[in-house]
């Protein structure tokens, strides 16, 4: 288990027992992150999905920052799991306003994008693998900054329930 989970393991001295809880709480506010992307994306999508990314950045800098403080380490794992499952709601919603006209093939795009950015995110894990494991909140920032950058310029995509 510890060349897994290297990072609550070895950076953050977590046993594994706590490890395992961890794993459960991000499971938990994983519950709670799509629960309130569903409520909240329909009356304001811009906002869910800055908000969702912002979240994202905040949970890996307080992760990055308290590495060795545990309960910051707690509070940022929990903020990962909101974030981290609030953010598909956000986007399948978000494709399925923006190609109502073709639903099936707006879906059918946005599954393949999500996959190539698993596939991405493989290859980046296995590259960052030299480095560090306290840097890899680090470098998940990376990509998260510019994907803040690119929603915050693309409001047009996501109108308000008023103007649709």
């Amino acid at each position: 288990m510890e060349d897994r989970l290297g990072l609550l393991n070895d950076a953050a001295a977590f046993s594994e027992a706590a490890t395992s809880m961890l794993l459960a709480l991000y499971g938990l506010t994983g519950f709670l992150g799509t629960w309130l992307g569903g409520v909240l994306v329909d009356r304001r999508p811009h906002t869910v999905l800055l908000g969702t990314i912002a979240l994202m950045a905040g949970s890996l800098v307080l992760l990055g920052a308290s590495i060795r403080l545990q309960p910051l380490a707690v509070a940022a794992v929990a903020l990962w799991g909101v974030a981290f499952a609030a953010l598909p709601v956000t986007l399948q919603s978000s494709v399925l306003h923006l190609g109502a006209t073709a639903p099936d093939a707006a879906s059918s795009w946005y599954v393949s994008a999500f996959n190539l950015g698993i596939g991405g995110g493989a290859l980046a894990g296995g590259l960052l693998s030299t480095f560090p494991v306290g840097m890899l909140p680090w470098m998940a920032l990376i990509p998260v900054v510019p994907a803040f950058v690119f929603a915050w310029t693309t409001r047009p995509a996501f109108p308000h329930p008023q103007s649709r």
